[in-house]
């Protein structure tokens, strides 16, 4: 290859632990969560924890971190016995 075109391309390596996630949501709920990325990437370039993230994901990670901390958020707020409420079929929206 190319050895211009080689230092450009950057490979993420996921660990056996990580997988990548895609499903679709509304334009502007992607928007406001990529704008509170980007909200959560400025606050970390100026505080001394942010400077050991990788500058080449740093909107992933932020992305990432969005995502677990509401999900995490939303699973501590179900009771443990959320999944035994008689929940409604798909039918019944039809």
């Amino acid at each position: 290859m190319n050895e211009e075109l080689d230092a450009h391309v950057i490979v993420p390596i996921l660990a056996d632990s990580l997988t990548i996630m895609n499903f679709v949501v509304p334009k502007n709920f992607a928007d406001q969560v990529n704008l509170h990325a980007m909200k959560l990437i400025e606050a970390f370039d100026s505080h001394p924890s942010g400077q050991n993230m990788d500058p080449n994901n740093k909107q992933m990670q932020a992305l990432s971190f969005i995502i677990q901390s509401a999900f995490g958020n939303y699973l501590a707020d179900m009771p443990d016995n959320h999944w035994d409420d008689d929940l409604p079929g798909i039918a019944e929206f039809e």
